[in-house]
Formats: structure tokens, C-alpha cells, sequence
């Protein structure tokens, strides 16, 4: 440290805040001594920088800093989103406490909070990280100054700014939907989402289905259908055109009515799985994506980027994915060679 701060004009302490990224050092300030670093061959020593965060923050006092949950819908929604995220931001919480950290939501829906004004509310909370929830729609942004702190977004919905992301496995998951159909005997496999939930997962879902779809025999294809809107008169002529013996997707509760109008029984005759199966879901089979697993490692990321003063964009995002777990249920019946399908 001292040889560094020597060649690079500067105290030692100043150099040990330089290579922590601490914002209280200038970028120039911190290149200068990066680079001098470089030139006397320097490595940070793993064992002692824990030993010195170690006695940094060591005392009575455990709670470290404020980390931001941020979220955007209408107040009206939010029994919906307890239900559909609730587990995300539990895990994620449970995560943050066990760490000495404190999660506070955010809710940006209100049109009035310019980018300005949401900075200032989450600086004067001392939030210097943020969790971003997944938003409704790749449509949906989230207008801050990034800079200010390090960023984690859950999934694939904030796609306006590059940032840290932890996310499920779509294309795994599909795959693994794909297994638990197959081992049941059943061949001829049919994908349907909104178009708007495909984008949000970057069309993975799709990609792997259309991959599955390609290595069958072509009799068995069944080619994705992906809706502007629920559509029970589009949903039909799809189904009468492919005959698909399993219906594969996500917000799938208008589904079983359609069949029965078909003059099919769901569970029955034609299969029904989850891609994102909740606790709520009895009965259903399908891949539970386990967000409260996911709500952790979005919090493990985001505390490894405090620690390292990773504040704004990065010029390379980090992804991590997690796979899910694929979850029997009565939806979806053993194929039998003796049944016939109805062609």
C-alpha cells in the first residue's frame, strides 16, 4: 500500500479506499491509483480484505445499510402482486436480515415521481441498493440515476439499462416441462403464453419449445401459440388445427372452460401444465420456479456488489439463473397406449 501511495502522490489510506471503489475517492483519483497499482504488480489479498471488512465492522451494532425493493403497479393491484411476487420479496428479505441489511419497499407507479425525484426519496431513505421486481411488461421502465447505487433486477422485464440480473431458468424449465409430459407418455406438446409474457423472459420459453419441436417426427409438432390477448375463438382454431394432448404455459385459468366447450375434459383428455407453478396451484402440475431461492440470490448479488462499491452500470451485466423443480399434479394424467386421441 505504502509503495503504492508513494508512486501514485497519494496517503495510504486513500489507496486502500481507491481499490475498495469507495464513491468518496474521484474516478480519476481511483484510476490514477489503479494504474499504479498495475505498474507494481499489486493483487489484493482475499484473506486480508475479509479480516480488515472483518474489523471495519466489527461492534455491537449489526444493521449495515438500506436496501431498496423497488416495484411498479397500480395501489389497486396490490393484493396481486403480494400474490404473484410475495414469495420473491420474502425470500429476499429473509436474505437481507441475515446479512444485517433492511429491505424497504418502493412503489414508483405514480407519474409524478420524475427520475430527480426518485433518486432524492431513495438517497435521503440511505438505500444504496436496489432490487428491482419484475415489471408488467418489457413496455415498463424505471427512470432513475443508476449511478447512485448498485442494481439488481429479478428477470428480464427492465431491459432499458443493462444491469446485474438473477432470474429462473426459462429455457431449462421448458425443458424440464418437456420431461415430465414425455415420461407421462404424451407426444404431442402445446406451448400457449401472452405475447407479452414471452417477451418479459426473453422469449426463452419459446426458443426451447421450438427446439423440443424440431427433434419430434413431424405428425407430433405443435407450433406455439402466442396471443396479443386471451383469445377463447384464436385458442380454438389453434387447438382444432394441432390436436396438442398437453397445454403448456403460465395464467392458464381460462383454459379448461375452452376445452370443455371443445367437448374435451381438462386433466382428463387433454393435460394442463404450469410453466410457474405456486404454492396456490393444488392439483396442478408443473415447474415451481422457487422465487423466494431467487429473491436470495438477488440479495447475495447485491450485497457482493456493495462490498465491492459497484455502484451504477456495469459494462459487462452478470446473469444468474437458477433452475426450478418440476411438481407432480392431477393436471396431467399417465398416457396409456390403449387410449386413442380424438383427430
Amino acid at each position: 500500500m505504502r509503495d503504492i501511495a508513494q508512486l501514485a502522490g497519494v496517503h495510504a489510506s486513500t489507496v486502500s479506499r481507491a481499490l475498495r471503489n469507495d464513491p468518496r475517492i474521484t474516478e480519476a483519483q481511483r484510476a490514477t491509483i489503479r494504474l499504479a497499482a498495475q505498474e507494481l504488480g499489486y493483487r489484493a489479498n482475499p484473506l486480508i480484505a475479509a479480516l480488515m471488512t472483518a474489523r471495519r465492522t466489527r461492534g455491537s451494532q449489526t444493521y449495515k445499510t438500506t436496501l431498496g425493493f423497488l416495484k411498479k403497479h397500480p395501489t389497486v393491484q396490490t393484493t396481486w402482486f403480494s400474490q404473484n411476487y410475495g414469495q420473491l420479496l420474502a425470500g429476499a428479505r429473509t436474505r437481507a436480515q441475515s446479512q444485517g441489511y433492511q429491505l424497504e419497499e418502493f412503489n414508483l407507479e405514480n407519474p409524478e415521481l420524475t427520475p430527480r425525484r426518485i433518486t432524492e426519496i431513495l438517497q435521503h431513505r440511505g438505500v444504496q441498493g436496489l432490487l428491482v421486481a419484475p415489471l408488467h411488461s418489457v413496455q415498463d421502465s424505471i427512470d432513475l440515476d443508476w449511478s447512485k447505487f448498485c442494481t439488481v433486477a429479478v428477470g428480464f422485464s427492465l431491459n432499458q439499462v443493462a444491469v446485474n440480473r438473477v432470474a429462473h431458468n426459462h429455457f431449462s424449465g421448458l425443458a424440464l416441462a418437456v420431461q415430465g409430459c414425455r415420461r407421462r407418455g404424451h407426444r404431442r406438446l402445446g406451448l400457449v403464453l401472452q405475447q407479452r409474457v414471452a417477451e418479459k423472459v426473453g422469449q426463452r420459453w419459446v426458443a426451447a419449445a421450438l427446439l423440443d419441436q424440431a427433434a419430434q417426427p413431424v405428425a407430433d409438432r405443435v407450433p406455439p401459440l402466442l396471443l396479443d390477448h386471451w383469445s377463447e375463438t384464436v385458442f380454438s382454431a389453434w387447438f382444432r388445427a394441432h390436436q396438442p394432448e398437453v397445454i403448456m404455459g403460465v395464467n392458464l385459468t381460462e383454459i379448461p372452460t375452452w376445452l370443455e366447450r371443445l367437448g374435451r375434459r381438462p386433466h382428463h383428455d387433454v393435460g394442463i401444465v404450469s410453466l410457474d407453478r405456486r404454492s396456490s396451484d393444488r392439483g396442478m402440475a408443473g415447474v415451481d420456479q422457487d422465487y423466494a431461492y431467487i429473491g436470495g440470490n438477488a440479495v447475495d448479488l447485491l450485497v457482493g456488489m456493495l462490498q465491492r462499491n459497484e455502484r451504477g452500470l456495469p459494462e459487462k451485466p452478470t446473469v444468474v439463473l437458477s433452475d426450478g423443480a418440476w411438481i407432480n399434479g392431477r393436471s396431467l394424467r399417465t398416457q396409456t397406449p390403449a387410449r386413442t386421441r380424438k383427430r
